[in-house]
């Protein structure tokens, strides 16, 4: 039997699908035994060895709701809630961030570097062989001072130069963290972002490692979120009311992730906007309240 689910959702013409054969390699090259559990909102389109596809209703569009549907096919007693355009780094790295929560607090928010070029320069540069090796991909630069990396000749991530960090507080105003910012190098820019959007927190939002139990004891996460953001926000919020929420990249920033980067132009719609709204409709109600409406709801294992 797996030690952990790593659940990973897609839909629509996200970025992630590029890159989501090297994400799955990793996973399954981790030293602690894991199954890794895809759910998409009709065909994936592409071949992903070693993982399990759930084709779930083609219409979702929410990552939280695909989430859902891929934890109820967990067969291990611990989740991984990530993305697929989100990879650890090092073979260690789900053994220990098991260790640092020690069964009973959900480890969250790992920091992450982030690559330019996302999928196409991990496989150009030969790195994705270098995932499944015992100390897998490493950075020359320690956590807390980069987060845009690029590929150097060995191969080896190094800073990518040109990008600054500055203190603020990150969140939707209803969840609200400080963390360092990170303003990156012109040439890694989105022009297709907002200017707001161009400014990335050095963490995985979203990651989230807790006992399956305890992920459906909170009723997973709300089904009422569609398209980008929000919806990791509303989890946190009713996962740390019921157990310690260890927030990685302040405690343990070795524990590093890389997101393969790649043009974002989901965010920052109306859908966002909604999103921000029922999230503040839902956090000024308390989590006791959220968590009761989400475990009444029906929607949140939908198969096709």
């Amino acid at each position: 039997m797996p030690g952990v689910t790593v659940a990973i959702p897609l839909y629509g013409d996200h970025g992630g699908r590029a890159g989501l054969a090297a994400v799955t390699g990793a996973w399954l090259a981790q030293d602690v035994p894991c199954e890794v559990v895809v759910a998409t909102a009709g065909d994936l389109g592409v071949d992903i060895p070693g993982a399990r596809v759930v084709r779930a209703d083609p219409a979702i569009r929410s990552a939280g709701t695909l989430r859902n549907i891929a934890a109820a096919e967990a067969r291990s007693p611990v989740l991984c809630l990530t993305d697929s355009d989100v990879l650890p780094l090092g073979r260690d790295y789900l053994r220990r961030a098991l260790r640092l929560a020690d069964g009973g607090a959900a480890f969250s928010q790992p920091w992450m570097y982030r690559l330019p070029g996302g999928a196409a320069a991990l496989a150009r540069t030969g790195l994705e062989e270098r995932l499944v090796e015992p100390a897998g991909i490493r950075v020359t630069a320690p956590a807390g001072r980069t987060c845009y990396v690029t590929v150097a000749p060995g191969p080896a991530l190094v800073p990518y130069g040109g990008e600054r960090m500055e203190q603020e507080l990150m969140g939707t105003g209803c969840v609200r963290v400080p963390t360092p910012m990170v303003w990156p190098p012109p040439s890694a820019y989105d022009p297709g972002l907002p200017s707001w959007m161009q400014r990335q927190a050095p963490f995985h939002w979203g990651q989230l490692i807790v006992p399956a139990e305890r992920f459906m004891e909170v009723g997973g996460y709300c089904p009422a979120y569609t398209g980008w953001g929000c919806e990791d926000d509303d989890l946190l919020a009713k996962v740390a009311s019921r157990v310690p929420l260890i927030r990685a990249w302040t405690v343990e920033p070795s524990l590093t992730c890389l997101h393969l980067e790649h043009p974002r132009h989901y965010v920052a719609g109306p859908e966002w906007d909604a999103n921000k709204a029922r999230l503040r409709e839902r956090m000024a109600a308390g989590p006791a309240a959220m968590i009761e409406e989400d475990l009444r709801s029906g929607a949140r294992f939908r198969i096709a």
